[in-house]
């Protein structure tokens, strides 16, 4: 996005045409889907108050940035394709680049990262993690179609990367507080555990065990890291991997229905329009067209 923040100490600008964007806020994030032209290599300056998550998509080739003073320089390969920029971090470099290309820039309060324990000091480039990238595919989708619940899937969605942030980031291990909501490690665990198969029910009972904690600190603590009571917090993943089944023309309403945990087709087809404002099959017309 072009343009100059009136602060001398914030400041971004990148080059390439805009073709296209799409911008939704929640109350911990603010998220750009963005899609660009360019002739040649574009200049990029950047420096914000915000931590920065960037998911370079496609079309970006490589990277040549001073960086805080220092000079890097990265590839940009589908496995790689990710870079976090802490708050305040300044950069000025250039990218080669597609004749088109496209990448999505999600910004965190950073006071949201220091309240979970998460000090993230220094820039991760050019590195890879196919559950980030999953989940910023999701939020991207989400982004596109925000609705009334999108705030509360960009609020757990930031709990969760902050989470696998820090595990990439070895140096977080020695920062990271046990103390108020989950320990990442222990929010990562009942992640896993939930997708892992949600045609299952689950019980507050089940979650605490799997997160090795009483279900009375559980449901307080798993509130802090999610922003979300443990069972909305399933839901929404029952609806998005609903989402992602939808797209996949063999499947029927039905099959859809029980391998996300819903009792049957008019449940799911009930709760989906609810979420999302569209009856399944609106969804997967709209999404296959």
């Amino acid at each position: 996005m072009h343009g100059h923040l009136d602060s001398q100490t914030e400041y971004r600008e990148v080059g390439g045409e805009l073709v296209s964007g799409t911008i939704a806020d929640s109350r911990t994030t603010h998220v750009e889907v963005l899609a660009r032209r360019a002739t040649g290599p574009i200049s990029w300056r950047f420096c914000q108050p915000r931590l920065a998550l960037f998911w370079f998509r496609s079309g970006l080739n490589e990277l040549h940035l001073e960086l805080d003073g220092r000079r890097i320089d990265s590839e940009i390969r589908k496995g790689t394709n990710l870079t976090l920029l802490p708050a305040s971090t300044s950069v000025v470099g250039e990218f080669k680049v597609a004749p088109s290309f496209d990448y999505t820039v999600a910004f965190l309060d950073p006071a949201v990262a220091s309240d979970a324990g998460c000090h993230f000091n220094r820039p991760l480039i050019g590195f890879g993690s196919e559950d980030l990238q999953r989940s910023l595919s999701m939020l991207c989708r989400e982004a596109r179609n925000a609705d009334s619940l999108y705030g509360l899937f960009a609020d757990g969605w930031a709990m969760q990367t902050l989470a696998l942030l820090a595990r990439i980031d070895g140096s977080q291990a020695a920062t990271v507080r046990s103390s108020g909501g989950l320990a990442p490690r222990s929010f990562r665990r009942i992640v896993d555990y939930i997708e892992a198969d949600l045609s299952r029910p689950f019980t507050i009972e089940d979650l605490a065990r799997v997160a090795g904690v009483s279900p009375r600190h559980f449901i307080r603590a798993f509130r802090e890291s999610s922003g979300q009571t443990p069972l909305r917090f399933v839901y929404s993943l029952r609806l998005e991997r609903a989402k992602e089944f939808l797209l996949d023309p063999r499947r029927t309403a039905t099959e859809i229905a029980l391998d996300c945990g819903f009792s049957h087709a008019q449940h799911f087809s009930t709760a989906f329009k609810q979420a999302t404002g569209m009856t399944p099959s609106e969804f997967r017309r709209t999404a296959t067209h």
